[in-house]
């Protein structure tokens, strides 16, 4: 998944967002108004994308504890920043059927973050990492809508199918972590249920 997702991210910054270096681009020319908010949102917002997988590996936190929790106040504190600062840059370049799921997006990702952060100040581990896998896939929306719109037959589709991806992605990215957790758990309980079978 890690593999795809970094091939994901290569794409997208190799094909896009390099585009926003160039003055003439359409992307720069839609932002030129508010470049500051494009910066206060971008930045942040690629450093949490960026810290939030190595947050993932239990290597890091095992042997490097004091690391992962540096690595988590920044990831936490991007997302502070980047997610508010989304709602406004919808706000100030408004397409009528994505400003809606920027907001939604934002706020889920703002919540997800906060629960997470709550859980680990009041020591409950387990359920800190259940929300941390919850927050990290709305930072991934970013760059997993632009990947599945590079697809010619869904950019054909115009308008309907950016909105059909955006949507369905920040959907994804809403239930899909708690399926994982919830299987995780199932079997965790299986092999719970196995070993004391064999004894």
């Amino acid at each position: 998944m890690w593999v795809v997702f970094g091939l994901m991210t290569l794409y997208v910054l190799a094909t896009r967002d390099r585009t926003l270096l160039d003055p003439h681009s359409f992307l720069r020319q839609r932002y030129a108004a508010i470049p500051w908010l494009m910066l206060a949102h971008g930045v942040p917002g690629a450093m949490a994308l960026f810290l939030g997988v190595f947050q993932f590996s239990s290597r890091l936190r095992q042997r490097y504890l004091q690391v992962h929790r540096v690595l988590g106040r920044i990831y936490v504190g991007c997302v502070a920043v980047s997610a508010p600062v989304a709602i406004a840059v919808a706000i100030a370049r408004p397409i009528m059927t994505l400003t809606p799921a920027a907001t939604i997006q934002a706020l889920g990702w703002l919540m997800t973050t906060a629960t997470g952060l709550y859980c680990v100040r009041t020591g409950r581990i387990q359920q800190h990492r259940e929300w941390m896998m919850r927050s990290y896939p709305f930072a991934m929306v970013f760059v997993v809508v632009r990947a599945i719109l590079a697809i010619p037959a869904i950019a054909r589709m115009g308008e309907l199918g950016i909105a059909t991806v955006v949507w369905s992605v920040i959907a994804t990215a809403c239930f899909l972590p708690s399926f994982v957790i919830a299987w995780q758990a199932l079997a965790a309980t299986r092999r719970v249920a196995k070993a004391r079978t064999a004894a």
